[in-house]
């Protein structure tokens, strides 16, 4: 039987409570043997000019995931050159680990802009694709945007259940430049890692 990876992919600038959650709930409801953090080198679709490096943002993932044993950091796609591409990504992966079977975690955001990432069929074809939905994002909207892309891809689309968490990785930048505490949306030592270098300020 082949083993179950979740990948949560991400700019994680920083990552906060609701990244872990949506990994957790993906590894509980899907039965996923593991979940590997995968920050982006150069997110195409990005600012490039708010993003922390690469070293700063992988320390903040390993410490956010210390504790749990089945949460993995994966630095594939940091050692790739130039803009990486969930499509190429999974591609690499496919080949690398055959006896894989691939779900590919996403926000409700993206889930919607699905069509405009590169080669969503490519996605489709190597990743069963897990989003949950956000507050203000009606449940039947997921559903029909669900059965939408399966139409179009051919692929597994399939919604998570999860209790709402309000948080974003940019309104945490913008209260941590206001001055405002961020603690409560932070894993512990992600929060003493930022107040102990300042970051985002």
């Amino acid at each position: 039987m082949k083993k179950k990876i979740g990948i949560m992919g991400g700019t994680f600038n920083p990552i906060h409570l609701a990244h872990l959650q949506m990994a957790s709930i993906a590894m509980e409801q899907k039965k996923l043997d593991e979940v590997w953090f995968m920050p982006s080198k150069n997110p195409p679709h990005k600012d490039r000019q708010t993003i922390l490096s690469e070293k700063i943002r992988s320390d903040m993932v390993r410490l956010a995931i210390k504790e749990e044993e089945r949460f993995y950091f994966s630095d594939f796609e940091l050692k790739r050159n130039g803009t990486t591409y969930t499509a190429e990504t999974l591609e690499l992966l496919r080949k690398e680990y055959p006896d894989v079977s691939w779900y590919f975690i996403m926000g409700a955001d993206s889930f919607f802009s699905f069509s405009n990432w590169y080669h969503p069929e490519v996605i489709a074809k190597d990743a069963v694709i897990l989003t949950v939905s956000r507050d203000g994002v009606d449940g039947q909207k997921m559903q029909e945007q669900a059965r939408k892309l399966t139409r179009q891809y051919h692929g597994q689309f399939h919604i998570l259940s999860m209790k709402q968490f309000a948080i974003s990785s940019s309104e945490i930048r913008r209260k941590l430049k206001a001055g405002e505490s961020v603690e409560a949306m932070l894993p512990d030592k992600v929060w003493q890692y930022i107040q102990k270098n300042h970051y985002y300020q």
